[in-house]
């Protein structure tokens, strides 16, 4: 019986050092978006446990402080501590069924308080009841919001890309170690 070899396709070093670079980028990529996704649930979910909210921003009523997309966690309060100058979140006396983030401008404790967006030149012009305060603002995660953002404004194509990146990224596999030749162990052959 002859031995016969077969040629083994070699690849110049500067493409294999190319190739290990993008499958870097890409593992460097895809943990990212791993960590992302898991941030995701622990900023959505954590907060429950202590009654607290998250809260999307949708408008640019509060820039610069806050932007459309930035995600705000909330502590339920009442109205006693919405004094002027902080931020609150009330249900929206003008659009009842939503909330609104905005700034205490005045505030006598029985009488309905008074809000203003930081970008808005005047105050709103429906004052809040006490009763619809929710809570105040105390953590702020910027942007990670703005899929919510886009829905809303019905920007399907950006919710798509960034949906199919994202999932291509997940299925990404990491690599922690190239494998050395001759570094598994054989077993005895069976005759």
């Amino acid at each position: 019986m002859t031995t016969r070899t077969v040629p083994v396709a070699t690849f110049p070093s500067g493409l294999r050092r190319l190739g290990r670079a993008v499958w870097r980028v890409a593992d460097i990529a895809a943990r990212f978006t791993r960590g992302t996704v898991i941030l995701f649930l622990l900023v959505s979910l954590v907060p429950v446990l202590f009654s607290w909210q998250s809260q999307v921003v949708m408008t640019g009523s509060m820039m610069p402080h806050l932007r459309p997309g930035d995600l705000v966690i909330v502590e339920p309060t009442g109205a006693d501590q919405a004094v002027p100058g902080v931020m609150v979140l009330v249900n929206n006396p003008a659009r009842p069924g939503s909330t609104l983030i905005h700034r205490v401008t005045e505030h006598v404790p029985g009488k309905p308080l008074i809000t203003k967006g930081d970008a808005n030149e005047k105050a709103d012009s429906t004052p809040v009841p006490e009763a619809s305060v929710i809570g105040l603002p105390r953590l702020l995660v910027p942007y990670i919001g703005l899929p919510a953002v886009w829905l809303h404004e019905r920007e399907y194509g950006l919710v798509a890309v960034a949906a199919l990146l994202g999932l291509g990224l997940m299925c990404v596999p990491s690599v922690t170690k190239k494998p050395q030749p001759n570094s598994y162990r054989r077993g005895r052959r069976r005759r």
